[in-house]
């Protein structure tokens, strides 16, 4: 079922159930009840109608039930005085809906029995003689069932409208404006960003003004999860919260001077928000669908798998110059517990909150995925450095205390194309905060050391290296080769700390000492030995510079 028919079947087993309320006012709209009259208390015709009941016994202490129309059938109580003072009284403060006799009957409502009852504001309904009080009642049920059914095809027909206006013309504007002629106030639809994104016609000219009173406002919006409602000028809005595919791109309807006078307009309110609900999380979906497409070209750029003309030529098709230099940011989300495995919401969210971070600041920045960690390409006008410091304490503070997010970048900026070189500083950055988390970000630290050994003549290179690794890199496999180089190179890197590089490779360590031993047996060489350790970590050095 879907979410429309889900609404439609809702309205419907509300009515059913004798859920829905109807004033006075709209009851007596009704053609079968045109020939009431009111005796007193016109000014309570407001009050809502859940159904009718009788009294026939002058022990008015034991009526007091909320939205109940009472049809008096005892002339003794209303010719007692006193006992219709306290009658009007007591149903006044249990907010029913008001009292009925007939025409025969309505000598016996004195006139300050009318006086109260204008005064506090109960409605004392005049109907015509007839043979029985049952008679009456059924006059009632007949004409709440009419109204109620009115009220459930209007709900249908607003649903229909709203589902064609959804699936056949997706404009939020037009949504609005149904919107605010099925509630007759006007409606506003508020991005995540507390902008409001869409006005019905009530407020359109408003747009800009109204924006800048909501960001104005210190309601933390990210919390935000009931109705509330807000000041503005001499009127009022409520505020429903939204909750789209993304919870972090959260959205608001707001409603001017609104008021859920019955349930028939609590409904309505229902299928608007149903309404607009469905309409954000499809905006959701579209902008997790462009940001997967976005991620699979930067990663065929990083790969290697896309030649510097086709890659330029969809950067000027995304409207990026691709002359532009640009840092690159790495991140990841750890756990302070080992023993904890990262929950993939946490990584979703932290995706959430990164777009919405770079959206709400209008940065120039770009964003994609790589094994589920987030990386950023920062212009070269933005301060790369007060950037990663931000996005860190602002997603730090928002994701759970298990996790820690943590922050590496390049030292150098580059051109898209040659996205691969600054990609690998940022790793080695994001590697050396990962070994120490309370650094939170980590610049990129050039070795220099590579630079020394770009020195060394060429043929001198290639013979100390096949000295020392040749019986690997001529190993058969190529697939268990590259393995075991890896393990080699993470070995050295993380300091020979075994479980580190287990982790770090997503391995049990059991299977890094296995990988070492076979090297052992490959090289001939003890790694536990210092001289033969420094040769071959020398001979990656060189392999890795080649």
């Amino acid at each position: 079922m879907d979410k429309f028919s889900y609404y439609h079947f809702k309205a419907y087993n509300t009515l059913s159930k004798g859920v829905f309320t109807v004033t006075i006012k709209e009851l007596l709209t009704q053609i079968t009840l045109q020939k009431i009259i009111f005796l007193a208390g016109k000014n309570g015709q407001t009050r809502n109608v859940k159904t009718v009941q009788t009294i026939e016994t002058t022990r008015v202490n034991k009526y007091h039930q909320a939205q109940m129309l009472y049809l008096l059938d005892s002339s003794e109580l209303l010719k007692n005085n006193d006992k219709m003072q306290a009658l009007i009284m007591q149903l006044t403060q249990c907010e029913a809906a008001g009292i009925v006799v007939m025409e025969n009957q309505q000598s016996m409502i004195k006139p300050n029995l009318k006086r109260l009852a204008d005064q506090v504001k109960l409605p004392i309904l005049q109907i015509p003689t007839l043979i029985s009080i049952s008679d009456g009642m059924q006059l009632f049920f007949e004409a709440m069932l009419t109204q109620q059914t009115s009220q459930l095809r209007s709900i249908i027909k607003s649903n229909q409208q709203l589902a064609d206006l959804v699936l056949k013309h997706p404009k939020v504007d037009q949504v609005l404006d149904e919107g605010q002629k099925l509630l007759q106030t006007p409606v506003l639809l508020i991005n995540s960003h507390f902008q409001v994104a869409y006005a019905s016609k009530g407020l359109r000219e408003q747009k800009d003004n109204l924006t800048t009173f909501f960001r104005n406002t210190t309601i933390d919006y990210f919390q935000l999860e009931n109705q509330i409602k807000i000041e503005w000028e001499h009127n009022t809005f409520t505020l429903f919260p939204l909750f789209p595919a993304f919870k972090e791109n959260k959205a608001f309807v707001a409603v001017l001077n609104y008021q859920a006078t019955d349930e028939f307009k609590i409904v309505l309110e229902q299928l608007i928000l149903n309404t607009l609900s469905f309409v954000n999380s499809r905006i959701d979906v579209l902008n997790e669908s462009n940001f997967r497409n976005q991620s699979g070209f930067f990663l065929n750029i990083l790969e290697g798998g896309m030649s510097v003309k086709l890659s330029n030529k969809r950067l000027l098709e995304m409207q990026l110059d691709p002359t532009v230099q640009y840092t690159c940011v790495m991140t990841n989300v750890i756990t302070r517990r080992p023993v904890k495995l990262i929950n993939y919401q946490v990584l979703e969210q932290v995706q959430q909150l990164a777009m919405w971070f770079i959206n709400e600041y209008e940065l120039p920045i770009q964003i994609f995925s790589w094994r589920q960690q987030l990386v950023f390409l920062v212009k070269q006008t933005v301060n790369t450095q007060h950037f990663a410091v931000a996005v860190q304490a602002f997603i730090a503070e928002k994701i759970p205390m298990d996790y820690q997010f943590l922050v590496g970048y390049s030292n150098e900026q580059a051109e898209i194309s040659s996205l691969a070189s600054i990609f690998k500083e940022a790793l080695e950055a994001l590697r050396s905060v990962e070994q120490d988390p309370e650094l939170k970000v980590h610049k990129y630290q050039p070795k220099y050391v590579q630079e020394l050994i770009s020195l060394i003549p060429n043929d001198e290179v290639v013979a100390f290296r096949q000295k020392i690794l040749k019986p690997l890199l001529t190993f058969t496999n190529q697939g268990e080769r590259q393995v075991l180089i890896e393990t080699l190179q993470n070995y050295f890197y993380y300091h020979q700390q075994i479980a580190q590089v287990a982790r770090i490779m997503y391995v049990h360590r059991n299977t890094i000492i296995y990988r070492l031993k076979k090297i052992e047996t490959l090289l001939q060489i003890d790694l536990n030995d210092p001289q033969a350790t420094q040769n071959v970590q020398f001979a990656l050095l060189l392999l890795a510079n080649q």
